[in-house]
C-alpha cells in the first residue's frame, strides 16, 4: 500500500503499538481504520477496544475480508455472527468499503487499489468526490483484452455455476462463445449468479466446435448428484483432446473453498489419470 500511495503513514497495532494503555489516542490520531475481518477477531478484548473507540470518533472505516479458510476467511456471514450484535449495524450495515484480501499479485492489486482509494476519499483534497478512477501501470484491468480467433467454450451443464462462469467471460471478452449440451437454470445459491444465460449460451445436444471445456470448481463440485455425470464429460474431453480450463472459486459466499478439497472428492480415476496436473 506504501508503493501504491508514497508518503502514506501507516499505524500497525502489531508492530508499532507501544503502550497499550494509549490504544484509543492512536486511533484518535488516524485518519481512517482499517478493519481485517477474519475468525477471531472479535473475540479479541484489545480488537474491541480499537472497534469500540473507532466507531465512538465516528472515525471512517475500511473492512478487509480475509476469504481464506486457511488463514482464519470465512464468509461475511460467518464474520458477523462473531461480531457483538450491538456493533453489527454500524459494521455491517453502514456501506463501508469493502474489499475481500487475495493473495495472488493480480487480484491482490484489486484490494489494494479499493483500500487507497477509500483512504484518498477521506484526504482534503478529494473531500468532494465520491469515487476515483485509480489506475496502475501495466495492471491487467488497463489491458483492452480479446481473442485473437473465435474461440467456443464448452460448460458441463453437470457442473453447477459453469455455464454461468462462461457467460461472463463471453459477455467481457470479444471473440468467445458458450456452447451447453442442454438448457441450465441452477438455482442453487453457490452457483454464480446468471448473467442473461439464456440469450449469450449456444445450446446444441454436444460440445460440437467447442475448443475449450470449463471446469468450474467450488464445494459444490462434484456433488454425488452430478460427479458421474461430470466426470464422464470430463474424461471425454480428454479423450476428444478438448483443453480443459479450471476455474477455482475462491469467494467463501459463492462456495469457495481450499484447493485440497478436490482431491478428496474428485473421482480417483481423475485424479490418476492426471486431470489436476495437465
Amino acid at each position: 500500500l506504501q508503493q501504491l500511495l508514497p508518503g502514506i503513514k501507516i499505524f500497525l497495532d502489531v508492530d508499532d503499538l507501544e503502550d497499550i494503555g494509549a490504544l484509543e489516542e492512536y486511533i484518535r490520531r488516524s485518519q481512517v481504520i482499517l478493519f481485517f475481518l477474519s475468525k477471531g477477531y472479535f473475540r479479541s478484548k484489545n480488537c474491541l477496544r480499537e472497534i469500540r473507540s473507532s466507531l465512538e470518533m465516528d472515525k471512517p472505516i475500511v473492512l478487509v475480508q480475509e476469504a481464506d479458510p486457511d488463514k482464519g476467511g470465512g464468509t461475511l456471514q460467518a464474520l458477523r455472527a462473531e461480531c457483538p450484535e450491538d456493533l453489527q449495524p454500524d459494521i455491517f450495515d453502514k456501506d463501508w468499503p469493502l474489499t475481500i484480501w487475495y493473495r495472488i499479485e493480480e487480484f491482490q492489486l484489486i484490494s489494494l487499489k479499493i483500500i487507497a482509494e477509500a483512504l484518498l476519499l477521506c484526504s482534503p483534497n478529494y473531500l468532494n468526490k465520491t469515487s476515483l478512477p485509480l489506475c496502475v501501470s501495466g495492471e491487467l484491468e488497463s489491458q483492452s483484452l480479446a481473442f485473437s480467433k473465435q474461440t467456443t467454450v464448452w460448460a458441463s451443464p453437470a457442473n453447477p455455476g459453469a455455464a454461468e462462469l462462461a457467460c461472463e467471460l463471453a459477455s467481457a471478452f470479444r471473440g468467445l462463445t458458450v456452447s451447453t449440451v442442454a438448457d441450465v437454470g441452477y438455482s442453487s445459491a453457490s452457483a454464480r449468479p446468471s448473467m442473461a444465460l439464456r440469450g449469450l449460451a449456444r445450446r446444441t445436444r454436444r460440445p460440437g466446435k467447442a475448443t475449450h471445456m470449463l471446469l468450474y470448481l467450488n464445494h459444490n463440485t462434484w456433488l454425488e448428484d452430478n460427479d458421474e455425470r461430470l466426470a464422464e464429460h470430463v474424461k471425454q474431453a480428454r479423450e476428444d483432446k478438448l483443453k480443459i480450463v479450471m476455474a477455482h472459486e475462491n469467494d467463501p459466499g459463492l462456495g469457495g473453498c481450499p484447493f485440497s478439497r478436490f482431491f478428496e472428492v474428485t473421482p480417483q480415476e481423475l485424479i490418476a489419470g492426471g486431470l489436476y496436473k495437465d
